[in-house]
């Protein structure tokens, strides 16, 4: 459950870190809230988790973002390397459910274990870029997530 819940905070975050892209353009950033998490195409190697966030878009124009390409590491390993399935677009003064998914490994998530497990806090790096229709807007972000 630890690791679900810390996983879901560095999702989140990233797309935090995709909304302040929008301030170029001169967009309030969205408000995100994570709804869900679930789990899919599971195999004996590893599997995707999906986290859907409601976005709630309180400009006066959509946000279209086409993609947000994005690399976890979590305590200076790469923890995951992905990228949204489908463009994201949440229209004016509306709310839109958008889904980010997070493959992971079990050799990889093995490889982080001890660190949630033995630590009383685990750093975090998201880095990615959006892409938006006319240009792609590099974001880093780092931080550190308490788990006792």
């Amino acid at each position: 459950m630890r690791a679900r819940l810390y996983a879901a905070i560095l999702i989140v975050s990233a797309f935090f870190t995709a909304g302040c892209a929008s301030n170029l353009l001169n967009l309030e950033k969205p408000k995100v809230d994570l709804q869900s998490v679930y789990a899919k195409d599971a195999t004996a190697s590893g599997t995707t988790l999906v986290f859907v966030v409601n976005v709630d878009n309180p400009n006066n124009q959509e946000i279209k973002v086409k993609e947000i390409a994005y690399k976890v590491f979590v305590s200076g390993k790469e923890l995951s390397d992905a990228k949204t399935e489908k463009p994201i677009v949440v229209p004016a003064h509306k709310s839109e459910l958008v889904e980010i998914p997070l493959p992971v490994s079990y050799a990889n998530i093995l490889n982080n274990i001890a660190e949630v497990l033995f630590n009383k806090e685990v750093t975090y790096k998201i880095q990615g870029t959006a892409k938006l229709s006319f240009v792609s807007i590099p974001f880093t972000k780092e931080g550190k997530v308490e788990l006792r």
